[in-house]
């Protein structure tokens, strides 16, 4: 007997597609739809995960960034990898959300190279940086250098 499943991946891409049209969805996605699109990630098989990334580079940072804003607890590897693929943007907005779900991620098993990466795209924001992203730096940087 074949048991049909669901693609996660196509319902993750026509959930976040709606996000991902304007620069600020407004409080509905970070009240509810950020909850909701997690939920769907969750359940993503390997399939899924690859589907999202290989389809990764045609999207747009909006999209880039409502997939990032919903990384950092899901506790699996592929959490990493898209952000790994992500991080490397001139957009300072991604950029801060790459480095924020980062902070609950444990880093430790990152390569040299990719922890340079990480840390050069944290001091390239925090030039020019407001109130809350110096916050949210200050905390990757302390977690970040605890695990080195």
């Amino acid at each position: 007997m074949i048991l049909w499943r669901r693609n996660m991946y196509e319902d993750f891409e026509r959930y976040i597609s709606s996000f991902s049209l304007e620069r600020e969805p407004g409080d509905y996605w970070y009240d509810c739809a950020i909850l909701d699109a997690t939920e769907i990630l969750m359940r993503f098989d390997d399939g899924d995960w690859e589907a999202l990334l290989r389809g990764l580079d045609s999207k747009s940072i909006f999209w880039k960034r409502r997939l990032v804003q919903c990384l950092g607890g899901l506790h699996v590897q592929n959490e990493i990898e898209v952000i790994l693929r992500v991080i490397d943007t001139q957009d300072e907005d991604l950029l801060v959300d790459c480095i924020d779900s980062l902070r609950s991620l444990g880093l430790s098993r990152l390569g040299r190279l990719e922890r340079e990466k990480i840390m050069l795209g944290a001091r390239l924001i925090s030039i020019n940086y407001s109130s809350p992203v110096k916050e949210v730096l200050e905390d990757f940087f302390e977690n970040f250098g605890s695990e080195s």
